[in-house]
């Protein structure tokens, strides 16, 4: 599947990827944490606060989380001590998500690295910075990269467009001449509110994120020939 509906004379000067289900295949891996962080804490969330932390930093969710599972009666100083555990609790546990069998994404690094050749390129994660690095250097994607921008390296991680202006930024880019790829609601919004063309990964199945076009597979012949047909325009205009 391949659509698109970006201008006929658009091309990127920059791209930047978000990390976890499109680049790398680690978006049921970390709801995987996510269950059993709830399980610990005997915590159920409803629909709605379910829907509102799909793609989120792991900082909402541990504050999150916290906030469901305060003790009941505790003081102003039991609850602050209670938030602070439960936040280091999470990071520790998301710092070894990647012992869970994760693997790139079919066709992701060389995509980065097709496009790297022409223009530069970002990946803007709600990871922690620490663990953002090790994803990176850990598949490879960091040789090919100019910058990546963390959860930490912002003030408001995403749904906030934050992380995608500050990648621009650092990639010396135009938001409307910067190409993003996406998979989920939070990281859309951020994107399309940064001012970027988005595209949306659908291959783990539709997520209702909305952007200027969707593609289902890396390798899909469409998407490679669109790319291909974008970077022959942002050589032939440097």
């Amino acid at each position: 599947m391949f659509e698109l509906s970006t201008p006929s004379d658009w091309y990127p000067t920059c791209a930047v990827f978000d990390c976890d289900g499109v680049l790398l295949d680690s978006e049921s891996k970390w709801q995987e944490v996510q269950d059993e962080l709830c399980a610990h804490y005997n915590v159920t969330f409803d629909a709605e606060t379910e829907d509102a932390l799909v793609g989120s930093a792991a900082i909402d969710f541990a504050k999150t989380l916290a906030e469901f599972s305060q003790p009941e009666g505790a003081s102003a100083e039991e609850k602050k001590a209670h938030e602070k555990s439960v936040i280091d609790h999470v990071f520790e546990v998301e710092s070894e998500m990647l012992k869970r069998d994760i693997d790139p994404v079919e066709g992701s690094l060389e995509t980065i690295a097709k496009l790297s050749r022409i223009i530069p390129v970002a990946v803007a994660s709600n990871s922690s910075g620490e663990l953002l690095t090790q994803k990176m250097q850990t598949f490879g994607f960091d040789q090919y990269l100019t910058t990546w921008v963390s959860a930490d390296d912002v003030k408001n991680p995403k749904p906030s467009p934050d992380m995608y202006l500050e990648a621009v930024r650092r990639l010396g880019g135009d938001p409307q001449y910067a190409l993003t790829v996406e998979d989920s609601k939070a990281g859309a919004r951020a994107a399309q509110g940064a001012g970027t063309q988005t595209m949306i990964y659908v291959g783990h199945g539709e997520t209702g994120a909305q952007g200027n076009g969707i593609f289902s597979a890396f390798n899909d012949p469409d998407f490679q020939a669109q790319i291909d047909e974008w970077l022959e325009k942002s050589e032939a205009n440097k």
